[in-house]
């Protein structure tokens, strides 16, 4: 795979580029979080009925495009240059990822095609930590469910949730519908406001085990929920950079532009050398995951490595290069650097990578 972008991707970037645009600029985004809402249904519609984002990896005979993750990849990083809230990566990635290596046709039959279409909002509770626990009693469609987790990314919004849960020696994958009897949400207060987290308890919830291998399914959806982290932000980190470059050359002191300083031109030239290298990794990983799974786990750990913490240094980078502007809850920088801090850590951060990295890699 090149790091150039192919005609097809190229049309996908700047279809999805325009919608953003169009449909949720930062400033809809700041009035959303001033209302409360966790996304924008009326974007979510949108954005996966029109542009069909949602569907961009599941099978078409699941009622998606099968287009593949690279696809997925460069629509991400627009949505993630604007910001934009959505239960994309909870539903489209971690519960899509999941069902499609487990073997159980009925749910995916079931679940796929209203993935795609986004009119099914689901999630995988996994929260990259030690956030709680889930044990199961029972099998098959009489199983139940006991225990808390957080955070689960979309948890309060999701129609049905995937519930790895401790059972016997080992563990499983669980679908407990949204209205099931024992199910508590609560929504979480987070540091990043375009990101909506939950706490999930469960107490003798009926559940439905999901046949196949729940650990291998667990681990892939791992991988590929690195790969679409490592997306949203290496185009965050590109918006950064273009938002820091623009100010750089308006902003005048000492009667000259900011960006005429050797301490600001140097801090530019390490953001931009960031995200070259943020973005070769991920091209990297997103050709794995098409075309070289044996070597996608390690690729997807690289790719987060290797931009979510840049992307950190970066978004702090924005704030100190504007200046006393960048600091007030007027602009947006703070908007980025919020979900820098949050993403860092997000289902495993840089230290769990390069151990998950370690293990892959047999070190």
């Amino acid at each position: 795979m090149s790091l150039i972008l192919s005609a097809d991707e190229q049309a996908l970037r700047d279809s999805v580029r325009r919608f953003v645009a169009d449909r949720s600029p930062l400033p809809a985004v700041r009035e959303l979080i001033a209302a409360g809402e966790p996304y924008d249904r009326g974007v979510w519609k949108q954005l996966t009925a029109q542009l069909g984002v949602a569907g961009l990896t599941i099978p078409e005979e699941y009622g998606g495009a099968g287009a593949g993750h690279a696809a997925l990849a460069v629509a991400l990083q627009e949505l993630g240059a604007g910001l934009v809230p959505s239960p994309l990566l909870a539903s489209a990635v971690l519960a899509a990822g999941a069902l499609l290596r487990l073997d159980e046709e009925a749910a995916r039959q079931d679940l796929l095609p209203g993935i795609a279409s986004g009119e099914l909002v689901a999630t995988l509770a996994i929260t990259g930590g030690g956030g709680g626990r889930i044990t199961a009693a029972g099998t098959g469609a009489q199983a139940t469910l006991t225990g808390e987790l957080a955070p689960v990314l979309n948890g309060a919004q999701a129609d049905m949730l995937l519930v790895p849960a401790a059972a016997g020696d080992g563990v499983g994958i669980y679908l407990v519908d949204a209205g099931a009897r024992g199910l508590t949400r609560v929504a979480l207060t987070t540091a990043d406001p375009t990101r909506a987290l939950a706490r999930i308890r469960l107490d003798d919830t009926p559940a439905r085990a999901l046949a196949g291998d729940a650990a291998g399914a667990l681990a892939a959806a791992a991988d590929l929920a690195n790969l679409a982290l490592a997306a949203e932000q290496c185009g965050a980190m590109a918006a950064c950079l273009a938002m820091t470059t623009e100010y750089a050359k308006l902003r005048v002191a000492f009667g000259q532009p900011i960006g005429a300083f050797q301490g600001v031109k140097h801090r530019l030239a390490d953001m931009e050398t960031a995200w070259e290298l943020a973005h070769a990794t991920l091209r990297a990983a997103a050709r794995s995951a098409d075309e070289e799974p044996d070597s996608f786990a390690a690729d997807a750990s690289v790719a987060r490595v290797m931009i979510s913490g840049p992307y950190f240094t970066a978004a702090a980078d924005t704030i100190h290069l504007h200046g006393g502007i960048g600091f007030t809850w007027e602009h947006d920088a703070h908007l980025y650097y919020k979900n820098a801090l949050s993403g860092k850590v997000l289902l495993g951060g840089p230290g769990d990578q390069l151990d998950r990295l370690a293990g892959t890699l047999g070190i």
